[in-house]
């Protein structure tokens, strides 16, 4: 984890010591999207809740709660948190685009919301807890696994994404401030 930070910083690093000229704004048309393993992960995620939405226990009511909070906080994600994670490469190959201001906001907001999503995190786990007492018998073994991959997921998000988005939010307001 601490390499891809520093590897970010030294490739943002990098691009600032380009000509100006040679750092042209790009249009970006819009907010960016959400990158697609990211996304794909977040579906695959909201699939196995599902799938465990179905079991006719108490099982299936603990995760049709989690299955709800799953999707209100990935919502969230995309809107605001992981939007700027696609400007990476081309913020790396030292293009500023022209939604900067945009895309500042957005990171603004997510270092405003660092601890509501944190806050959701932690009632996501919470509810996995209780997910898991209700197969306390083990007759859902897809059950662990899937809590395997959901907090893989939360850490990466919390030690990389989040981090990197903010970055990247920080980087802009410095790319903007000097512009000509």
């Amino acid at each position: 984890m601490k390499y891809f930070f520093y590897s970010l910083l030294v490739v943002l690093f990098i691009s600032q010591c380009r000509h100006k000229e040679e750092n042209p704004l790009i249009q970006f048309p819009g907010k960016p999207g959400v990158l697609s393993s990211i996304k794909k992960e977040h579906e695959s995620l909201l699939e196995q809740i599902h799938r465990i939405t179905l079991f006719r226990d108490s099982a299936g009511l603990v995760a049709i709660k989690l299955n709800d909070l799953m999707q209100h906080h990935f919502k969230e994600e995309e809107d605001f948190a992981l939007p700027p994670l696609e400007l990476m490469s081309l913020l790396a190959s030292g293009k500023i685009p022209e939604q900067s201001n945009e895309i500042i906001v957005l990171t603004q907001r997510l270092k405003s919301q660092l601890t509501h999503l944190s806050v959701e995190h932690q009632l996501i786990s919470a509810y996995m807890n209780e997910l898991r007492q209700a197969d306390s018998n083990g007759s859902h073994p897809e059950i662990i696994e899937f809590e395997k991959e959901l907090h893989k997921h939360a850490n990466i998000e919390e030690e990389v994404f989040f981090p990197a988005a903010i970055l990247i939010g920080e980087y802009l307001k410095l790319k903007v401030a000097i512009k000509p």
